[in-house]
């Protein structure tokens, strides 16, 4: 019964709907109409309606609830546990911008070391070194071993504290250094930067020591400098004249080389032929710090050879040493020599941090920004889909009846429209007439805003901002030859190791490739060399000034693969890609820069040694510069007296560049001498040397002429320079302006910008055009403005139409050392310097002022003179900063910024506009509808029927 009563009930339901459908009429005619044709039309209408309008609503809200969008997502200031796990799930598209782009690598880097146990040993110490030394007072031998232990032993000292000074001035270079970052670095990427600039910090520094050491080795084998305990020549005493002769050890002679060593050894009574005592691994040689070069500490980890050693080097009781620990972890081993243990900078062990935390937090992250492929939201949707409702609802109702009405050629005269008609419709002529004059007014108000907002719409000029992600290089040269005004490619690598790109190779003049540097040629003009005491004779300093000519070939190549090292290492910074020709003319830039700082280094190095060994006077082992003679005293005493030797009208005391014309002395009868063309001698071998050309060397006549003067041995098969090859010098360049270019014949640069492309890695290309809105911004725009602007109008329009109806001065070893501990206290001080002037024979200027100490200056008048050279002797550093300047050479093309605003209220008029008529028009059609659904439930809820229940009485 239940059953058939609610079969009833639907069948019902179904009938009352159909007979709606078929009766619904959305288009009455005002006044109703009985006109069979003109209800047909209407039906037909909203059939037509009701259908357009749910395709084109099911349409546009599949679209924008089912298209794909970018979506940016930002995190502001993260924390390093919020980025980490941003970076696990978002890496390819996180962005963390920092807020300081720079930071000192102290700020995150950390590192320590720990040098070779000799460096902490009491074997430097003066405790050792003065214990054995109590005995040097009486040794008048010649090349004792103990002297040269005690040395030896304060050379390795020096060299613990060179490497100490070196390590940690460059220390304060490094932590200094900046790490860019224009965004934060991840973690893998953090680390093996850091530790490339931990591994170049290293490289650099064991480099530029090694080539330090090796420029005073090499210059003070060039110059022979005569050692201190004649280790290297032995002076002879010739009818009161000193000559001098090099030694030889193991058939090697210190003429020839200075790294000849022997074994050092202890022998009965200094006679040198019964031994008593080889010390393990410790040698004696030409220079006490090439012997110790190739010694090793053998004897030092061992307690029985220490205290055997102690016995030979002193008469006092033996100290109580402890040996060196071999049983300590260590990467050298027991016989490692000196040389190893420098070439490592005696480092045991690195101690390296890289705080990651630490970059983070100084980097401090503003925010982090990633995109995620979604849909619109909820809210996006409904408000898009409002504002097209009203737009299609007042299209449609105004296109598709008169559409019909065309099709079934039924017209309707314009002059009794009415489209605001009163409900109930009136019969009173003014109010017809105020509806039809509002009719038209509101229809023209509506086609001339339309109108006006459509030409606005389509006419306006907009800017369009264009991205292309990870562009080829095809592809943004494409687009730099037409958008070069406004494209920006950021690089996902800000900082670009010049290596990455650029490639740099010279070549040397070709004498450093030539015989004349070979071991071949410098041995054959020493076996030519025969005992004689003219200083300008080729004999005695030909083989010197070839060797020294050989150590600057070395010296400048090693001087430029150094600088090498650490240019490749540079860093190129662009927060985005540059420009072809900007490129190169900076990479250009580097490359000179390069260029113009190793030769600068180079020769500011080499000058330093020259003006030091000058200023130090140091004897030349040739005997070039000081002549020796022995002499008596007062009392009959023999003295050892030195006189400065001088060619032409120079002497050696007052400048080191005295020369003269080299010549050499033919052992044939009346053959007299030849002078060498372009060589010269002179106080040193190498000023004589910077002074000279190899003028002769590019003469095969010259070369077999200076052969026949060699005569006491075969000539050589020497052929000459090449003068027809390319080169930027002439024949007769002297060889200081050789090293004043690092004797470079060529630099070829190689600058690849397709490499430094594809390092950069530009995440994507940005570019701006001037254009205007495209159709379907148009389209959906005018949908959502129309059905806003008509139910305005047909609020305000009526309303309107009713309306319108001295002192400090000291000497000592040398005379460098004694002027650095000096001051200038004297030369302050008037009176003191004209009783100075009272002690100079001859006289010295008479009228001489003092130095003014009323001026103002960062110095005392007793600032030794090392105080002032620790500060250059700079009293005042004068430097501008133009930050004009700075900002017209940067150019920018724009500046770009956000802000946190609100919409502006052209476009929340305009939103507004396209919410009202939508809401408007869906309220007017579903609120009826909900309203007789209520109200119909409520009067079925009234009515239900009770069943009766039947009581059977028994």
């Amino acid at each position: 019964m239940n059953r058939i009563h609610t079969c009833r009930r639907a069948f019902e339901c179904c009938r009352k709907v159909k007979h709606f459908c078929q009766n619904l009429n959305l288009f009455p005619s005002v006044p109703l109409s009985t006109d069979e044709h003109e209800l047909k039309n209407q039906k037909i209408s909203t059939r037509l309606y009701i259908f357009l309008f749910t395709l084109s609503l099911t349409i546009l809200l599949l679209y924008t609830s089912l298209a794909d969008i970018t979506k940016t997502i930002n995190v502001p200031t993260p924390t390093l546990t919020k980025y980490e796990q941003l970076y696990s799930k978002y890496s390819q598209t996180l962005t963390c911008p920092c807020k300081h782009i720079s930071i000192n690598y102290e700020r995150f880097l950390s590192i320590e070391y720990t040098l070779h146990q000799a460096c902490s040993s009491i074997f430097i110490k003066n405790e050792w070194i003065s214990h054995n030394d109590v005995i040097l007072h009486y040794l008048y031998t010649n090349n004792d071993p103990r002297i040269v232990v005690s040395y030896a032993l304060q050379a390795l000292g020096a060299f613990c504290e060179l490497i100490k000074s070196t390590i940690n001035n460059s220390l304060i270079q490094f932590n200094s250094q900046q790490y860019i970052t224009a965004s934060v670095a991840p973690s893998e990427l953090f680390q093996s930067q850091a530790q490339s600039f931990i591994d170049q910090f290293k490289l650099s520094t064991t480099n530029n020591f090694l080539l330090s050491l090796n420029m005073i080795r090499k210059t003070t084998q060039g110059n022979a400098f005569l050692s201190g305990q004649l280790t290297n020549y032995y002076l002879t005493l010739i009818n009161g004249s000193v000559s001098s002769t090099s030694i030889s050890y193991s058939n090697c002679n210190c003429h020839l080389s200075n790294t000849c060593v022997n074994q050092l050894s202890f022998y009965k009574n200094n006679s040198g032929n019964v031994t008593l005592f080889d010390v393990p691994g410790f040698y004696i040689g030409c220079y006490v710090i090439e012997a110790l070069l190739q010694s090793t500490l053998q004897c030092f980890y061992d307690k029985t050879c220490i205290d055997h050693l102690q016995v030979y080097l002193t008469t006092a009781s033996p100290m109580n040493v402890t040996a060196l620990d071999s049983s300590l972890p260590s990467q050298y081993s027991e016989d490692s020599t000196i040389k190893n243990l420098l070439n490592s900078l005696m480092i045991e062990e690195w101690n390296l941090t890289q705080l990651y935390d630490q970059y983070y937090d100084e980097c401090q992250p503003i925010e982090c920004t990633y995109t995620v492929k979604t849909r619109n939201n909820v809210i996006y949707i409904v408000t898009t889909v409002f504002g097209i409702i009203g737009g299609l609802i007042t299209v449609l109702k105004l296109v598709v009846p008169r559409v019909v009405k065309f099709i079934r050629k039924k017209r309707n005269q314009l002059s009794l429209a009415n489209v605001v008609p009163t409900v109930p419709p009136s019969a009173d002529e003014h109010k017809l007439k105020n509806q039809k004059i509002s009719t038209r007014l509101n229809v023209l108000l509506l086609i001339l805003s339309t109108t006006i907002l459509l030409l606005y719409t389509f006419l306006t000029n907009v800017t369009m901002t264009i991205n292309v992600p990870t562009p080829t290089l095809t592809k943004y040269e494409q687009l730099y030859s037409k958008y070069s005004q406004t494209l920006t490619c950021p690089c996902k690598h800000i900082s670009i190791n010049y290596e990455k790109f650029l490639h740099i190779e010279y070549s040397l003049h070709q004498v450093c490739t030539s015989i004349f540097i070979t071991d071949e040629w410098i041995s054959y003009l020493v076996i030519s060399n025969k005992t004689t005491s003219a200083n300008i004779n080729f004999r005695r300093t030909g083989s010197n000034a070839f060797q020294a000519l050989r150590a600057f070939c070395e010296l400048v190549e090693n001087t430029i693969d150094n600088s090498l090292i650490q240019f490749n290492s540079s860093q190129y910074i662009t927060a985005s890609v540059a420009s072809p020709e900007l490129f190169q003319s900076q990479a250009q830039s580097f490359i000179n820069q390069f260029i113009s700082s190793t030769t600068n280094t180079f020769v500011l190095s080499l000058n330093t040694i020259r003006n030091a060994t000058h200023g130090d006077s140091l004897v030349s082992g040739l005997l070039t510069n000081f002549v020796i003679t022995v002499g008596t005293s007062i009392s009959n005493e023999a003295i050892v007296l030195s006189s400065p030797v001088g060619y032409s009208t120079c002497s050696c005391v007052l400048s080191s560049r005295c020369i003269a014309q080299s010549s050499i002395l033919s052992s044939l009868v009346n053959m007299g001498y030849f002078y060498i063309p372009g060589f010269y001698t002179g106080c040193y071998v190498i000023e004589a040397l910077l002074q000279s050309t190899l003028e002769c060397f590019y003469d095969q006549n010259c070369i077999d002429q200076l052969q026949f003067y060699l005569s006491s041995v075969s000539p050589m098969n020497v052929t000459a320079l090449n003068l027809s090859l390319p080169s930027q010098y002439s024949e007769d360049s002297t060889i200081e302006n050789l090293l004043n270019n690092l004797m470079v014949e060529e630099w070829s640069s190689t600058q690849f910008y397709d490499r430094y492309y594809d390092e950069c890695q530009p995440i994507e290309c940005t570019y701006t055009i001037k254009t205007r809105n495209n159709v379907i911004y148009i389209t959906t725009t005018m949908f959502g403005i129309i059905g806003g602007l008509i139910t305005i109008l047909s609020c305000i329009v009526p309303q309107v139409v009713k309306v319108f109806n001295v002192t400090g001065f000291y000497v000592g070893c040398y005379t460098t050392e004694a002027l650095l501990r000096s001051t200038l206290e004297c030369f302050y001080n008037q009176t003191c310097i004209d009783q100075l002037q009272v002690y100079l024979t001859p006289p010295v200027l008479k009228n001489v002022t003092a130095l003014d100490s009323s001026l103002p200056s960062q110095y005392f008048e007793d600032s030794t003179i090392e105080y002032l050279l620790n500060n250059l002797m700079i009293e005042e550093w004068n430097s501008t900063q133009m930050y004009d300047r700075y900002y017209d050479e940067c150019q920018p093309i724009e500046c770009t910024y956000t802000i946190k605003t609100r919409n502006n209220i052209l476009y929340v008029i305009t939103i507004l506009i396209g919410l009202i008529g939508g809401l408007t028009t869906v309220s007017k059609i579903f609120v009826p509808i909900l309203v007789k659904i209520i109200v119909y439930c409520i009067r079925k809820w009234r009515n239900r029927i009770v069943p009766q229940i039947s009581v059977i009485e028994t």
